[in-house]
């Protein structure tokens, strides 16, 4: 199946999504689990120092996480810098919904932080999917397929096997109030990436 350029979908993804919706509300692109180790699980790192990595160097960053009501997955785009040797700032693309996530969580709010892979991970925050549509259903029905995913090693969370560096953790509710600039505090758990 050819794959139809980042640029050409967004423009009518809202639209195509709603109009499906309203005439069906199948599941047809349900996610695939896979049994095969892909390449960003060939390399674990539990004891995470990102001064020792190319995480600067790894392009763009996607952030996937839980609604923590209904259970729905969400997807952003994301910038990161560096703030120590297992910390992350993150400015997310969807901050208003991840902050409303992470504020109806219990304490933590796990997150993968994902690099390379199909680029449409990384631009989910700025198509108009409805609330009620999970994140890995929409790109499943961009795609028009579905998309092949992996258990994270320390997170309840699935990951698409097609990335090539994943980065685990959470980011926490009593930090908010230090992060008014836009920018949130990611604790990671483990570092994978290809050997």
């Amino acid at each position: 199946m050819d794959i139809k350029a980042i640029e050409t979908f967004i423009p009518d993804a809202d639209g195509r999504i709603r109009q499906y919706i309203a005439d069906t509300l199948g599941d047809d692109f349900k996610v695939k689990m896979t049994r095969k180790q892909p390449a960003c699980h060939h390399s674990v790192k539990y004891n995470v120092d990102f001064n020792q990595t190319s995480i600067a160097e790894a392009g763009s960053a996607a952030l996937i996480w839980k609604e923590p009501v209904k259970g729905l997955y969400r997807m952003s785009g994301a910038s990161l810098r560096i703030c120590s040797k297992d910390t992350l700032m993150v400015k997310a693309g969807a901050a208003e919904k991840l902050r409303n996530d992470l504020l109806n969580s219990t304490f933590r709010l796990p997150v993968v932080i994902i690099f390379g892979g199909d680029p449409l991970y990384g631009e989910m925050h700025s198509i108009d999917v409805p609330d009620q549509i999970d994140a890995y259903w929409a790109c499943g029905f961009i795609r028009e397929g579905n998309v092949q995913v992996i258990d994270c090693f320390t997170q309840d969370l699935l990951i698409p096997v097609d990335c090539a560096v994943t980065t685990e953790g959470y980011f926490q509710r009593n930090e908010l109030k230090d992060t008014d600039d836009g920018e949130m505090l990611f604790h990671a758990s483990c570092f994978t990436q290809p050997l």
